[in-house]
């Protein structure tokens, strides 16, 4: 059975669909995580001392967490283990407001809002390629969701 990944940007977080539901989300201040199916669960930092996280996405098959950071300017990512020992990579930097982004683990594609700038932009999950798509007649775009199964 595959794994179900539905990102929610504008609330700025994701759900992961595998036996147990879990929620991971962006509280500014840090990365968490949460048992959906439990009404009073705690929430677990995977990641903190953020300076202003807005959105977050995962990739399931190499255990990515992507966030965007206005303050930063940049799109981060590490790797979710459970230990909670991680290591913090800037994947984009200098950016100028990156607000929304959504993750297509299928072609292996990061998309990121810059609603300061006024674009959508695309990289491979490294980085790597960095391509603007679209510049025009957009007024502070700041969120993206993608549907990676269909195209």
């Amino acid at each position: 059975m595959g794994v179900a990944l539905r990102t929610l940007l504008l609330w700025s977080f994701c759900c992961l669909v595998r036996g147990v539901p879990l929620l991971l989300y962006a509280n500014r201040r840090d990365l968490r995580l949460v048992d959906a199916a439990h009404e009073k669960a705690n929430a677990t930092v995977v990641v903190g001392g953020l300076e202003d996280a807005a959105a977050v996405d995962y990739v399931y098959s190499q255990g990515l967490i992507y966030w965007s950071d206005v303050s930063e300017e940049a799109i981060k990512r590490t790797v979710f283990n459970q230990s909670g020992a991680h290591t913090v990579q800037t994947v984009i930097p200098g950016l100028a407001s990156p607000d929304g982004l959504a993750c297509d683990w299928l072609g292996r594609k990061l998309y990121w809002t810059d609603s300061e700038t006024n674009r959508i932009e695309v990289a491979e999950l490294d980085g790597s390629m960095r391509k603007i798509l679209f510049w025009q007649e957009l007024d502070q775009p700041r969120a993206i969701a993608l549907d990676p199964e269909r195209g």
